[in-house]
């Protein structure tokens, strides 16, 4: 289980990811629905392509900034295969998925490189420099609004529309200025430990299943 230090080391890791991250998802969200929509593809049945070409835009226009050493809070993009996007930072990973319409955080699925990263490794051994982080993002929704993140750091495997394993979980501030001013408490339980940002939890939209 994290300690408070352990929780509070993550989250500053995360800083400086935060407004380059919702920028370029605020530019790949527009940018693949705005193509989408123009073409007539509309319906349940281009929703996972709206998904990953999002995600494919937001890839790009990070490895854009990277490429041009803009800093993106020490976070590097990581050459991967086609429709994903995963950011190292030293040790520590993350992984982007988008949401599925019934699991706030996606199940791992049946692949055994993506079960094993959402095992983790144990932090007595490893310490918490060495976690691997998911980045959830969802979408606005028909009622608009933001975009919203959410970092999880998964500590096991579960089935899709059971309870997630993590035993860490807040929403990414869109704002420097959120981090440093909050007050910080951590309450680690069973449960995991929760930041003191706000979270709707009936934000639901269009999935990407256990693929993403």
């Amino acid at each position: 289980m994290l300690t408070p230090e352990d929780a509070s080391y993550i989250t500053a890791a995360t800083e400086g990811l935060a407004e380059p991250l919702y920028a370029a998802l605020d530019h790949g969200y527009t940018a693949a629905h705005g193509h989408y929509d123009d073409t007539g593809m509309v319906g349940e049945g281009y929703s996972k392509g709206r998904t990953d070409l999002t995600r494919d835009h937001v890839r790009r226009r990070l490895e854009e900034l990277h490429g041009e050493r803009v800093d993106l809070g020490g976070w590097r993009p990581l050459s991967v295969a086609s429709g994903r996007l995963h950011l190292a930072h030293g040790s520590m990973t993350l992984r982007l998925l988008h949401a599925t319409p019934f699991d706030l955080i996606p199940a791992p699925g049946r692949n055994k490189a993506r079960i094993s990263y959402y095992r983790n490794r144990t932090v007595d051994l490893f310490g918490v420099e060495v976690s691997n982080l998911l980045a959830v993002w969802l979408s606005p929704g028909e009622a608009g609004g933001d975009i919203s993140i959410r970092i999880v750091r998964p500590i096991g495997e579960w089935k899709p529309g059971r309870p997630p394993k993590f035993d860490l979980d807040f929403e990414l501030p869109r704002h420097t200025e959120t981090f440093t001013g909050a007050e910080w408490e951590f309450v680690p339980d069973e449960g995991g430990i929760a930041l003191p940002f706000d979270f709707d939890d009936d934000l639901r939209e269009e999935g990407e299943g256990s693929g993403a």
